[in-house]
């Protein structure tokens, strides 16, 4: 079972995401930037990972780190035991499918995508929202090995 682990985000900011494993699973951030002075400096926290619904995951304020930290800890001992292994790899494949939209932008599809068809160079014509027909193209189409 992985363990979490925590990476900063920026050097500019007070900002870390949180990891479980490969998905990640959660921020905690500090608020600098919000024009309310009661609300500057405001840690937030959020428990949760796409695609899941809002109302599945958690969220909150803390007026330090360690309460925020806290606050995460015992969020995330409520909401992994009610996660299944689908619902990370639905997170894994839609971080995928995320990393090829933006590579098929910046190989200049842009249109094409919104079109749902694209025309590969290998000669076969497929539809990006579909993951796994994405895949089989994604490296003839940027020249490079899917998810990198």
């Amino acid at each position: 079972m992985p363990e979490l682990t925590r990476r900063r985000t920026d050097d500019r900011f007070e900002a870390w995401e949180i990891w479980y494993g490969d998905v990640q699973v959660g921020t905690i951030a500090q608020q600098d930037w919000d024009p309310n002075p009661e609300r500057s400096g405001v840690w937030q926290w959020s428990c949760g990972f796409y695609p899941l619904h809002r109302d599945q995951c958690f969220r909150g304020v803390a007026r330090d780190f360690e309460t925020a930290r806290a606050a995460f800890d015992a969020a995330w001992n409520v909401f992994l035991p009610k996660r299944t292994a689908a619902e990370f790899e639905a997170s894994r494949r839609d971080k995928q499918w995320t990393a090829n939209k933006n590579a098929l932008w910046d190989a200049g599809y842009t249109e094409q995508i919104r079109r749902g068809e694209i025309h590969c160079p290998c000669g076969e014509t497929f539809n990006p929202r579909f993951h796994d027909q994405t895949m089989a193209h994604i490296s003839h189409i940027t020249g490079r090995a899917p998810g990198t």
